[in-house]
């Protein structure tokens, strides 16, 4: 003969499910933020993209202007004396250390977007794996819980 089990009470199963509920609920709006944080720094990475591109083609003209104004100020001559050159020497050296600021912001940027889609596959795996977890074994478990229950519930009657 079976001997019988001693069930008091299923609360804490009740329970459970609840937080198993809970956490699968939770887990699919942070996958779901996740989602729209890759899309926004895809997105950044862009606007970062032609920003920089930009300054530098603006960069490249600053640098096209000092050199000009420097040649053309080492070409005048002033009673029999090379001029000043002091102030287009500067703005050249200025000119130059703003082109290779922005080249290099410009390739950092390149740099990432071709790293990024690296770095999403170390992602995607365990996600997509948590995601599988979550549309399958998930409810699952909750139907599983809740016939468990209800089978106590009529033993305990």
């Amino acid at each position: 003969m079976n001997p019988s089990a001693n069930v008091l009470a299923t609360t804490t199963l009740v329970e459970f499910r609840a937080a198993l509920c809970t956490f699968a609920d939770h887990a699919k709006d942070a996958l779901g933020m996740l989602d729209i944080d890759i899309r926004r720094a895809r997105d950044w990475l862009e606007d970062q993209k032609s920003f920089w591109q930009k300054a530098v083609r603006q960069a490249e003209d600053k640098l096209f202007q000092a050199k000009a104004e420097l040649t053309r100020r080492r070409m005048m001559r002033i009673a029999d004396r090379p001029p000043d050159c002091t102030e287009q020497e500067e703005a050249l050296e200025k000119a130059k250390h703003r082109l290779e600021f922005a080249e290099e912001r410009l390739a950092n940027c390149r740099r990432w977007q071709r790293d990024l889609p690296d770095a999403l596959i170390d992602f995607e795996g365990p996600s997509n794996q948590l995601t599988g977890l979550l549309e399958g074994q998930v409810p699952r478990m909750i139907a599983y819980l809740e016939k468990k229950v209800a089978s106590l519930e009529a033993y305990t009657e």
